[in-house]
């Protein structure tokens, strides 16, 4: 469960900036807040700016932490880090940008934070909380200067594996570190990242097929799926072998791309190729019938609700964080308002789930189905190009205050002015 992200100089953003998931006093919607050890957090964000304000350069700093986690081992000596830093001032690259992420896993608080540049990681720190008080697991600086607090021989000797372009706790985890493992694992597990295009992550059908889970989920995305109006009474599923399509043009296309590789080639024919058709039932003049449409004839809508079903699947069964960027994205203000009332029902202390997005969907705007701490803004500086993020809490609204119109107005900013 993610309590806070704060970073620094990231593509829109030159000073530092935290997203936070902590509840505060606030009493209205108590059923939308976590509590674990007497503390509270929130099951929801949702983010609201103007166009080109900075919205998708917060949800890509998450991203970029979750790529740069999957990717360090990857980098040789002297590769570049694909960091994006705030590039409206002078000598930009030299300037480090800072990450942290605060969060809880298996109920233990960890708090891991780190800084680079193009070409190095300056800085790196994990601290975890076994108890009320931290316990500082290593410390880096200055590139290659570490403090370890346990396990020195050890991590001494897997210092010397490690480079000035990686991170440290991804070499450590490689090497069966146990104690760094739990971060590791929620940042590219437990972050679920999705971009303008919806399942742009591993939560794909084939992972649910592999895992054995396809029964389970599909009575989930039925209930789903009706409970949103969307009529359908069954899913069934075709699985074939890419190279039981017997389409040699698919196949020479793919072996062309692969530069005829015998091993990718291979991994591409053996992998399967799903073909989804949905049962409807239409009753007319009181007579029942069933028609079955392939995926492709249904609408974007109903595509984005199937291929969100399998992510809110796992992230209720297994404890996600929903990231979103433009959950409006062809979908109607209701079945918007169907997806978070998902995570507030199905997130449990045992078990919590969060969701995080950005929209421009007014109607949400509106403190009888939202908290006010779980309505954000972002806002950018004409005149500088800096990106802000703050809270609606900063405003101090009364409870019945109309906050779809005072936004609209412009009472919290985060909102385009036409000079026209």
């Amino acid at each position: 469960m993610l309590i806070e992200f704060t970073f620094t100089n990231f593509k829109a953003f030159s000073e530092e900036v935290t997203l936070s998931m902590k509840g505060n006093f606030f009493k209205e919607h108590d059923d939308h807040l976590i509590t674990i050890k007497g503390e509270r957090y929130s099951k929801l964000k949702v983010i609201y700016g103007g166009n080109a304000s900075g919205k998708s350069s917060l949800i890509e700093a998450i991203s970029f932490v979750k790529e740069f986690f999957i990717n360090s081992n990857l980098l040789v000596d002297g590769s570049k880090i694909n960091v994006i830093p705030f590039k409206f001032r002078k000598n930009c690259m030299d300037v480090p940008s800072s990450f942290k992420i605060i969060f809880i896993k298996n109920a233990t608080k960890y708090v891991y934070s780190f800084s680079c540049t193009i070409n190095e990681v300056i800085s790196e720190r994990l601290d975890v909380y076994y108890s009320n008080k931290s316990t500082n697991i290593f410390t880096r600086d200055n590139v290659d200067n570490y403090k370890f607090n346990n396990d020195s021989k050890f991590l001494n000797d897997i210092k010397t594996k490690n480079t000035k372009n990686k991170l440290f706790l991804v070499t450590a985890a490689t090497w069966n570190y146990e104690i760094v493992k739990p971060v590791y694992d929620f940042v590219v597990n437990d972050l679920v990242i999705i971009g303008g295009e919806i399942a742009n992550n591993k939560y794909s059908f084939d992972y649910l097929y592999k895992k054995g889970d396809y029964e389970e989920y599909k009575k989930f995305a039925l209930k789903f799926l009706n409970d949103a109006d969307v009529s359908i009474k069954d899913i069934k599923v075709d699985i074939k072998k890419t190279k039981e399509t017997n389409n040699s043009e698919i196949i020479r296309i793919l072996g062309a791309l692969v530069n005829n590789d015998d091993e990718k080639m291979n991994r591409i024919e053996e992998s399967n190729i799903y073909n989804f058709m949905f049962t409807h039932e239409v009753v007319t003049s009181n007579e029942k019938n069933s028609y079955s449409l392939s995926i492709n004839e249904e609408s974007l809508g109903t595509n984005q609700l199937f291929a969100l079903s399998i992510v809110l699947f796992y992230a209720f069964k297994e404890g996600k964080v929903v990231i979103i960027d433009e959950i409006d994205r062809s979908l109607h203000p209701l079945l918007v308002r169907h997806i978070i009332n998902s995570f507030i029902k199905n997130s449990t202390n045992e078990l919590p789930s969060q969701l995080i997005a950005n929209t421009h969907e007014t109607d949400l705007l509106d403190l009888e189905i939202l908290r006010r701490d779980e309505i954000a803004f972002i806002d950018k500086n004409f005149n500088t190009g800096v990106a802000s993020l703050y809270s609606l809490s900063d405003f101090s609204p009364r409870k019945e205050e109309n906050i779809r119109k005072a936004y609209l107005l412009g009472r919290f900013g985060a909102i385009p002015f036409l000079k026209d």
